[in-house]
């Protein structure tokens, strides 16, 4: 019996899509499925290989006149007299009953990896950055027979409670970009990258108008759908849009401008990047707990999103072209995907041993 493998999505962003991708591409001689919302739009990027299974948005709608929320301490997100989020728990209930046996690995939902575990199936939650040692989380993190940091434990805040650092398998830093050289021989050092994801941004047309305007020396490549980008009279600025593969533009620049998520801080760490970091406002303060970290560790410029407006864009670069060459030493592990890999071939053996 072959190993059997189910990925849930969340669908904020496309971050935890692309490392669901990453890690998928190490399970190799297994079953491997993916259920989320709005996976369609992902279509172009997704193999074949992979089963997919499109789950209904559980919002309320016009049709739902009674909806209401419930503020639970032991869940995030609780809606009540909403038709679509009963059909979506019956259908993540059906699909784990058809994929049986199989091991669902949660990326990431309180919810969903509780429910999976009333249904009998073993989990594996994603473990994030962020103020996570509320009732809600650590009940998710009891329910998992494993927790996988994808990243290197001192890019991870801790919890306060040992059980769950013990329970954690920190991977070391990966990406989309891992093994695959994409560091670029030939840097213009007067380039800046900016770059944006689907997520929500701080950077817009009038940050990126201020940057240029001030750095008039050097171009900025921009990456990524800006809001009110019309905004921007700077001639120094390239506008590339929404690519599937920024790497070749921000390969060849020597500082890059972006946000806190995780797959891009990872990105700048496999390409080497010398990082302007942006946090956004999310859940659980995510991004901001991870760039304090990359500030604590050398490893990138911290400007908050409320400095934006009077940033001086000049000193900023300046201390970015400082950063050492070297600053992402020990955030990435080549062998990372692979151990996850056997982690999780390891709990299916656990599991489900051959008799």
């Amino acid at each position: 019996m072959s190993a059997n493998f189910a990925f849930y999505i969340h669908h904020h962003g496309s971050g935890h899509l692309m490392r669901a991708l990453a890690i998928a591409s190490e399970l190799k001689g297994t079953r491997v499925t993916f259920l989320g919302s709005d996976l369609k739009r992902f279509a172009d990027i997704i193999p074949i290989t992979i089963s997919c299974i499109d789950l209904p948005l559980d919002v309320a709608g016009p049709k739902d006149r009674f909806a209401s929320q419930l503020n639970l301490s032991f869940l995030h997100y609780a809606p009540v007299n909403v038709e679509k989020v009963a059909s979506r728990a019956a259908m993540i209930s059906a699909v784990l009953r058809a994929l049986y046996p199989v091991i669902l690995i949660v990326d990431v939902s309180v919810e969903v990896t509780l429910l999976a575990t009333l249904c009998g199936i073993p989990t594996v939650v994603i473990r994030q950055n962020g103020d996570r040692d509320d009732t809600a989380h650590l009940h998710a993190y009891e329910c998992a027979q494993l927790l996988i940091a994808p990243s290197p434990e001192k890019l991870m805040n801790r919890s306060a409670h040992d059980w769950v650092n013990k329970k954690t398998f920190f991977s070391g830093g990966f990406s989309k970009y891992s093994g695959k050289g994409m560091r670029s021989k030939t840097v213009d050092n007067l380039a800046i990258g900016v770059i944006v994801g689907s997520g929500g941004t701080s950077i817009n047309g009038k940050v990126i108008d201020a940057l240029a305007t001030q750095c008039a020396e050097r171009s900025i490549q921009v990456i990524g759908n800006i809001e009110d980008n019309e905004r921007v009279t700077a001639p120094n600025v390239v506008f590339h849009g929404q690519v599937n593969d920024p790497a070749p533009v921000l390969a060849r620049c020597n500082v890059v401008v972006g946000n806190a998520g995780h797959n891009t801080v990872m990105e700048m760490a496999d390409l080497g990047k010398k990082f302007v970091c942006i946090p956004e406002d999310r859940p659980f303060q995510e991004q901001l707990r991870k760039a304090e970290l990359l500030k604590k560790n050398g490893i990138a410029i911290l400007v908050q999103p409320q400095d934006l407006q009077s940033a001086d864009w000049q000193a900023i670069i300046q201390k970015a072209d400082k950063l050492p060459q070297n600053s992402w030493k020990g955030i990435m592990t080549n062998s990372a995907l692979a151990n996850v890999a056997q982690r999780l071939h390891n709990l299916w053996k656990t599991n489900f041993p051959r008799k």
